[in-house]
């Protein structure tokens, strides 16, 4: 099934739910590729039925899409769409979709609890007020979530030459390394008891997709990490590498939480294919993001490498520590 695992497949052949974006049409232009009549019974197929928690008031998410110099990714399409059901289903949060850098204006943020930058590779806008908009947003107590190709958002593309440090130190991490775009990794629960990683089965699984090798700012001093390769279980050979594939440290993340100030921040790189959006699992560990970021869902962000047991033990008893 394309490398999907197995949970994807017993989806399959429930009711269609049709896709209404709330942005103009216009922002759908110039994505690659398209979401057939299949796919979407797929996506509405595997959307939770209920969020992991209810929300404390009506939330919005504002989904951002725009890539510079990238034609883009294939799964953008899907994602907004599995996100758009997710929110609609559930009743969590509402979605606008949109590409005007424009909508990063105060004006426009505030209407938002949580901004999510849909594989956005490229220098997303370069006015500074924009960018200032966007960190004051965060800082305040805004969510931001990033998947796959947002590692290398708002550098010069291509090569990713750096034109924002402060997003990389926001987001966690840079880089787009990787092998082939269906690489078979075993993924290892770096935090199996963490609110996100709930929804995995504790001893791991097996999964395809393309897998980014991040690099600086990368540090467990200020992330935490929920999701890794696993090592020992996965061949770090497969295909030819795009780029250094290969880190000294052998710490392969692949999916972290973080706080900025008072905001919330989480990043993915597992979303580089359309099958990914169809997928039960990872469909409801993205519903737990979205309400770790929009403010809903309660989950430490205490960084890895300063986690104690007593701290283990305090956030046992009510994920009170930040």
């Amino acid at each position: 099934m394309n490398g999907l695992t197995a949970s994807a497949g017993r989806a399959l052949g429930k009711g269609l739910v049709f896709f209404l974006a709330t942005c103009p049409a216009a922002f759908a232009a110039g994505l690659p590729g398209t979401v057939s009549p299949a796919e979407r019974e797929r996506i509405a197929a595997a959307v939770p039925g209920d969020a992991p928690v209810e929300p404390r008031r009506d939330r919005r998410l504002l989904i951002f899409d725009r890539n510079v110099g990238y034609p883009g990714h294939p799964s953008i399409r899907h994602a907004n769409l599995a996100f758009t059901l997710m929110g609609r289903k559930t009743g969590a949060y509402q979605t606008t979709v949109g590409r005007d850098p424009g909508v990063f204006r105060p004006e426009s943020l505030r209407r938002f609890d949580a901004v999510f930058l849909n594989n956005t590779v490229g220098n997303l806008f370069g006015d500074r007020q924009l960018r200032r908009s966007l960190v004051e947003f965060i800082y305040a107590g805004g969510g931001l979530m990033g998947v796959h190709g947002t590692s290398v958002a708002f550098t010069d593309w291509p090569g990713a030459r750096e034109d924002w440090p402060e997003f990389a130190i926001l987001l966690g991490a840079r880089g787009a390394n990787h092998r082939e775009s269906d690489e078979s990794v075993f993924v290892k629960i770096d935090d199996p008891q963490h609110p996100l990683t709930r929804v995995f089965p504790p001893s791991g699984f097996e999964y395809r997709d393309e897998f980014f090798r991040v690099h600086e700012p990368y540090s467990r001093n200020r992330l935490r990490v929920l999701l890794t390769i696993d090592t020992e279980k996965t061949d770090l050979n497969q295909g030819p590498a795009r780029g250094k594939c290969y880190r000294a440290d052998n710490d392969y993340a692949l999916a972290w939480v973080r706080r900025y100030g008072r905001g919330r921040v989480f990043y993915s790189t597992i979303a580089h294919n359309p099958y990914v959006f169809w997928d039960p699992m990872m469909l409801r560990f993205y519903l737990g993001a979205v309400q770790f970021a929009l403010g809903d869902l309660e989950a430490p962000t205490t960084p890895s490498a300063k986690l104690t047991p007593a701290v283990r033990a305090r956030e046992h008893l009510g994920w009170r520590v930040a």
